[in-house]
């Protein structure tokens, strides 16, 4: 009896083990209204390193130019985390496809962060060397409240 319960849980406890490494991946996507992540700190970075007129032009047909494979990148994988979700929720869940769809989420992931930077690559050789220091700067300052303390008097 322990051997057949034992066999029977393995599966479910991947499935749960899964569910959980899974769930930050499973965060809805936000509408595209305004661009977020690194892209908005990035641009808010680009915003004080003193663009000229010539680099702002070129800096807007680089980010419309990357924007459609973008957009596809994105729509891809919300379509996987939307798999994903569905494997997670089924009935019964299949380890195998759990893991197979996260998978494919966390290469949609990487494909993404392959293209902004080849993007950011390319905003960069615009750069004069003293932009590109203030950019460098800009990237690795601490954020405000990035430890999640809203009270500066702690």
């Amino acid at each position: 009896m322990k051997h057949s319960l034992r066999t029977s849980l393995v599966p479910l406890a991947a499935a749960l083990a899964l569910a959980l490494a899974a769930a930050p991946l499973l965060a809805v996507d936000a509408p595209a209204a305004a661009p977020k992540g690194p892209v908005a700190t990035y641009l808010r970075c680009l915003g004080v390193v003193g663009l000229t007129d010539a680099q702002k032009a070129d800096v807007k047909a680089l980010l419309e130019a990357a924007k459609p494979k973008l957009d596809a990148l994105h729509a891809t994988r919300k379509a996987d985390r939307e798999a994903l979700r569905a494997a997670i929720t089924a009935t019964t869940p299949d380890p195998c496809a759990i893991g197979a769809a996260l998978l494919k989420v966390e290469a949609d992931t990487k494909a993404i962060g392959a293209e902004l930077k080849t993007l950011f690559t390319a905003i960069e050789a615009l750069l004069t060397p003293e932009q590109k220091a203030k950019l460098a700067g800009c990237l690795e300052a601490p954020k405000p409240n990035a430890d999640g303390d809203d009270d500066p008097e702690d």
